[in-house]
């Protein structure tokens, strides 16, 4: 089976599950021969190996059935960085970028600034912000172990430094106070139309699933965050797109000012910000 013949069998059988059926074929042709795009579009003629073609069958059964790309190749790129993830973590997501811009805009004139981010998963955005801004002290917290050893991993892959807590949102958290607190949540409620029946199955249930309508996590970080902010501190959050008028009113409801919100950039509420 040459490169384009294993491309054209992937991207038949993955067009019922898949919105980019081709792309994922040919990543996973890549992902089964160590190979970029560039080599396998160059040479499509090229013969998979035994090996390549039985961990190329066995990956396309895995994303037939179901399971997102990221946990069969083990990686997901977010920030133009490459991470770890498994499925003890979230995947990153694309829109979830605008939780990092944001936050390094508010600390552009901060000299060394505290960072906090609550749920860190796998370490995307604390690592992506460390990335940008070595002279930062960053702190993040996760409520589950396994996942904390995949951001760690990811931190030393990345060299970045970032001091991890094992920490139910700021539960284990010291007096210690911050210029900025960032957090993508579990927002999602149970009964969303829209929650992807895929993500319930494969990915972390706690890091996606919140109660009270998906208001749950989203309040409790928000209405403690004046405890742990600087006397000028801000709160980043991500938020589901229908969410944005709920958001705000928790923001004002902890006695934050300046509150503004983000769309990302399919047009759609994403991020809320305040200062105190």
């Amino acid at each position: 089976m040459t490169f384009q013949q294993a491309v054209e069998l992937g991207t038949a059988k993955l067009l019922t599950i898949s919105e980019c059926a081709q792309l994922d074929a040919q990543l996973l042709v890549c992902h089964s021969c160590d190979i970029e795009l560039t080599t396998l579009i160059a040479h499509p003629e090229k013969i998979l190996t035994k090996t390549q073609s039985d961990i190329f069958n066995n990956s396309l059964q895995r994303r037939a059935h179901g399971e997102p790309l990221a946990y069969i190749k083990g990686s997901k790129e977010f920030w133009s960085l490459n991470f770890l993830v498994n499925p003890q973590v979230l995947i990153p997501r694309p829109e979830t970028e605008l939780l990092v811009e944001l936050a390094l805009k508010k600390i552009a004139n901060i000299k060394s600034p505290q960072i906090l981010d609550l749920g860190t998963g796998s370490g995307a955005i604390a690592i992506a912000l460390a990335h940008d801004r070595e002279d930062s002290q960053i702190t993040a917290t996760d409520s589950s172990l396994e996942a904390l050893e995949i951001a760690r991993l990811n931190s030393t892959k990345h060299n970045a430094e970032v001091r991890f807590i094992h920490s139910d949102w700021y539960k284990n958290l010291s007096h210690q106070k911050f210029d900025v607190i960032v957090s993508n949540p579990p927002y999602v409620s149970e009964q969303d139309p829209n929650l992807n029946d895929y993500v319930t199955v494969y990915e972390p249930k706690n890091a996606v699933i919140s109660q009270k309508n998906g208001l749950e996590d989203l309040a409790n970080i928000i209405e403690n965050a004046p405890r742990f902010l600087t006397a000028s501190g801000t709160l980043i959050v991500e938020h589901g797109f229908q969410q944005a008028e709920s958001v705000y009113k928790l923001f004002e409801n902890a006695n934050f000012n300046n509150i503004e919100s983000y769309s990302d950039l399919s047009g759609n509420p994403r991020c809320m910000q305040g200062n105190l």
